[in-house]
């Protein structure tokens, strides 16, 4: 089987395939379900500040959502997620406006604030590493770096309002190694399987995630890393961001995501 090193292909391709298979339609229909029940009012204003190529967005639109924004740092998921909103003409009454965003700008490309905030698939961690960027080394510097971002969810949250985010629930200090199936389905007629293997250094605070790819007889591989903290130490850089109030959402043990819903107060 060729290998092909993720410089050769790009990352939304790469993503595109393991969130198709990741993301069955049973999983996000779960998972949206699960976040529709905690927003609630469908006219509530809401960021979702991690949209990639469009989950939970569209989702949360076919849900009846009426008033979604959403944002990504990556322009290539960013069009993948146009592309899939064209592909359902019953949403173009409520279609959101798409703005290319990394969470390190979003006080300054997005100038108002939102009732609801999403950050959600477990992405936080990968801050200053998915799209390319400079990461920071050492606990300290590392901690420093997640409370600053985590300053502009809370920037952009109304008074009032509720900050969504997601953890993986790997991420526990007693995990070394995890290898993870993701799954395996008929793409375009081939068959088509990923898998995640996730190597956590506690010491450095870097989780190393490998994504390999296999579509018929090829395979593709993209490794990035990202930072490295538990539910409990998200929850206090949240409250060192200024969130008042956190509390966690329960999520059955399918979803591989836990949720921390951060209170802004009023």
């Amino acid at each position: 089987m060729n290998a092909t090193e993720d410089s050769e292909v790009k990352l939304a391709e790469m993503w595109s395939v393991s969130g198709q298979l990741l993301h069955t339609p049973a999983y996000r229909a779960r998972h949206a379900g699960l976040l529709a029940a905690a927003l609630g009012d469908r006219d509530a204003a809401i960021l979702d500040a991690a949209c990639g190529t469009g989950f939970p967005l569209l989702e949360l639109i076919g849900l009846g959502f009426r008033h979604l924004t959403g944002s990504d740092a990556d322009p290539d998921l960013l069009a993948r997620c146009r592309q899939r909103l064209a592909a359902y003409p019953r949403l173009r009454a409520r279609q959101p406006r798409l703005i290319e965003a990394s969470w390190q700008q979003l006080p300054d490309r997005i100038a108002e604030t939102f009732a609801n905030v999403l950050c959600v698939d477990a992405a936080i961690g990968f801050m200053d590493s998915w799209v390319t960027g400079e990461m920071r080394q050492g606990p300290a510097n590392i901690f420093a770096r997640v409370t600053e971002v985590l300053r502009n969810f809370h920037a952009v949250t109304a008074p009032g309002g509720r900050f969504f985010i997601g953890l993986q629930k790997n991420n526990h200090k007693g995990n070394r190694f995890y290898p993870m199936k993701v799954g395996a389905m008929e793409l375009d007629g081939i068959t088509a399987e990923a898998h995640w293997h996730m190597t956590y250094d506690w010491e450095r605070r870097i989780k190393t995630w490998r994504n390999i790819v296999r579509v018929g007889a090829r395979e593709f591989t993209q490794t990035r890393h990202s930072y490295l903290f538990d539910l409990d130490e998200l929850a206090g850089f949240l409250r060192d961001a200024g969130f008042a109030r956190v509390a966690r959402l329960p999520t059955p043990d399918d979803l591989y995501e836990d949720i921390l819903v951060a209170h802004r107060a009023g």
